[in-house]
C-alpha cells in the first residue's frame, strides 16, 4: 500500500457561489511520504464537517476527489441550505477536514457565507469600525498569517501582510486605501481601481465577504 502524506495548502479559499448553490472551496495537497513528490490524479476520500465556536457540528459530508496534475484536491462543500438556520451568535464557524481517514486538521472559516448569513448581519456603524483590527488567515499558535487593518475616521485607513513562523513576525508594506460602508458591508478601495476586498464586521470581528 503507498503511504500517502496529506499537506494542507489552502483550506479555505474562500465563499462562492458555484450555480445556484453558495458553497465553501478549498484545496489540499497530497504528497508521497518517502519522495515527497505530489499523488497525481489520485482518488481519495475527503471527509469534512462545519462546526461553530461550541463545537456543535451543523453541516458534514463525505466525497471522493480526484487530483490534478500537480496533486493538488479542488473541493466545493455544502449547499444553499447549508447556513439557513445556523446561530450567528455562535460566530466563529470552523471547518474540520480528512482525507482517507487522516485528520488535516481544524480552521476557522475566514470568509463569511454569502447566501444565509450575510444578509442576516445588522447594518454596520462606523463608530464600531474605527481603529485597528486583525484578520487572521490561520490559527495555530505558533505560525499564523494576517491582515492589520487601520479604519480612519474621514473614510482613509492602512493594511499590511504580517507573517509568523518560528516566533518572527514578517512584514510586509503598508498600504493605503479609502473605504466606504454598504449596509453590512465595508468595501476598500486602492488606486482608483474599484474594491479591492470587501469585508463585514460581526461581534466584534472582522471577516473577508465574497460575493
Amino acid at each position: 500500500m503507498k503511504k500517502l502524506k496529506i499537506i494542507l495548502l489552502i483550506l479555505i479559499v474562500g465563499m462562492s457561489a458555484i450555480g445556484a448553490k453558495a458553497q465553501i472551496g478549498y484545496q489540499i495537497a497530497l504528497l508521497n511520504t518517502a519522495t515527497g513528490e505530489p499523488r497525481i490524479n489520485e482518488t481519495v476520500t475527503v471527509s469534512v464537517s462545519l462546526s461553530n465556536n461550541a463545537g456543535e457540528v451543523f453541516y458534514s459530508e463525505t466525497k471522493s476527489a480526484t487530483t490534478n496534475d500537480f496533486g493538488i484536491l479542488s473541493l466545493s462543500v455544502g449547499n444553499a441550505d447549508t447556513f439557513k438556520d445556523v446561530d450567528l451568535t455562535k460566530m466563529p464557524f470552523f471547518i474540520e477536514v480528512s482525507a482517507n481517514g487522516v485528520m488535516i486538521g481544524k480552521s476557522q472559516m475566514l470568509s463569511v457565507p454569502v447566501s444565509e448569513v450575510a444578509k442576516r448581519m445588522a447594518p454596520i456603524d462606523k463608530k464600531l469600525i474605527v481603529g485597528t483590527h486583525y484578520v487572521y488567515y490561520d490559527t495555530e499558535e505558533e505560525e499564523w498569517s494576517r491582515n492589520v487593518i487601520t479604519f480612519n475616521n474621514d473614510n482613509t485607513g492602512t493594511i499590511q501582510w504580517q507573517y509568523k513562523e518560528d516566533n518572527d513576525i514578517y512584514k510586509g508594506d503598508i498600504r493605503s486605501f479609502t473605504y466606504g460602508i454598504d449596509g453590512n458591508r465595508i468595501y476598500l478601495f486602492r488606486d482608483g481601481k474599484g474594491a479591492i476586498q470587501a469585508l463585514v464586521y460581526y461581534n466584534g470581528k472582522l471577516y473577508q465577504f465574497d460575493d
